[in-house]
């Protein structure tokens, strides 16, 4: 196109020289994507498969295998959190679903080594919050959130209320030596979907677990 607009490079002018070509793609140049890098660059890169020889993952010298993935880091405060598997491994095992109960109710557990009432009003405290289905037993709580202790005694639950002066107040309290009370679900304490924490309805459940 003398003169012309060329879609490709824009305006053509007389005399011009040629256009540069591009190179093609995944050459097999040091730096680039494409190729393992020869001795002595070797090391962990991408390349695309060739004949079935190159991993198209990241690969080692020798075309050896990539480490094994490290075992899930599982917060001992929060063990319930994770599902281990019948192989040891976290959640579930390939071709596996999980069943979800019908009912929840959302729950928040405070994590302070003082009682939340005796902190003075107004103190930020860490806490999670949880989805926990109403089936599950008090015992199953304690256990879930790390209140492991030897003497069953120590192992405690505790209901706390915020005020709307910025205070906590202290509910009802269950140790885990009282099966009575550790065997009841949540629903069958009160803690039910209802505890929504939404406007108009009523708040979400915050607990204190503690175990010493």
């Amino acid at each position: 196109m003398s003169g012309g607009w060329n879609p490709s490079f824009g305006w053509d002018h007389s005399r011009a020289s040629a256009p540069l070509q591009m190179s093609a793609p995944n050459g097999a140049y040091l730096g680039l994507f494409g190729v393992q890098p020869p001795f002595p660059m070797q090391g962990p890169s991408f390349a695309i498969p060739q004949n079935g020889f190159i991993h198209p993952l990241p690969v080692f010298p020798g075309q050896a295998p990539r480490f094994p993935n490290p075992r899930p880091a599982i917060d001992p405060e929060y063990p319930a959190t994770y599902m281990s598997n019948s192989t040891g491994g976290i959640g579930c095992e390939p071709g596996y679903n999980l069943f979800h109960p019908p009912e929840y109710t959302k729950v928040h557990i405070i994590k302070s080594r003082t009682a939340p009432w005796q902190n003075p009003p107004g103190m930020a405290l860490s806490f999670g919050a949880f989805h926990i289905p109403t089936s599950v037993a008090l015992s199953d709580i304690l256990k879930g959130f790390g209140a492991n202790n030897g003497n069953p005694k120590k192992n405690r639950i505790t209901e706390v209320t915020q005020g709307h002066n910025g205070r906590w107040y202290k509910g009802i309290t269950i140790s885990g030596d009282d099966r009575d009370q550790v065997s009841k679900t949540l629903k069958q304490m009160g803690w039910d979907r209802s505890r929504t924490g939404r406007a108009g309805e009523k708040p979400v459940v915050w607990l204190w677990i503690t175990k010493d």
